[in-house]
């Protein structure tokens, strides 16, 4: 009954946290009021934010890598941009048409950017520790 329990509010927490963040990047004042343009407006603040973090977690990685493996990173990070970009077409192509296209695009490319972000930085950390 306990871990029950304890489920259902590690469950919360892992379904609040995601929205706490989003709402992080939203003006002050920011009310349920909010415009579609206004609710894309923010997630694609979020996206860049992200973009960002995936740019200097690369330029981290390859100033420490040598020559050959900074040509191999260079090769993998042309391929997974292109997968991360039409991955997030596909994702939000079923919202075409909808003003909450580019919500729904910007999170996917938000999340991928992330996701690509902890990989580089683990990478990183591995190829430091050798």
């Amino acid at each position: 009954m306990g871990n029950s329990h304890l489920s259902v509010d590690k469950m919360k927490t892992v379904l609040i946290l995601p929205m706490l963040a989003y709402f992080m990047f939203l003006p002050p004042g920011y009310g349920q009021s909010a415009t579609q343009l206004e609710l894309n407006q923010a997630a694609n603040r979020q996206y860049t934010a992200a973009d960002l973090a995936l740019n200097k977690a690369y330029s981290q990685l390859m100033r420490s890598l040598q020559p050959k493996r900074q040509q191999q990173l260079k090769v993998a990070q042309r391929a997974w941009l292109k997968f991360r970009d039409a991955q997030a077409e596909l994702v939000s192509s079923a919202y075409t048409g909808g003003s909450i296209r580019p919500l729904i695009h910007s999170q996917a490319l938000r999340e991928l950017t992330e996701h690509r972000t902890a990989e580089l930085t683990r990478m990183y950390r591995d190829d430091a520790a050798q």
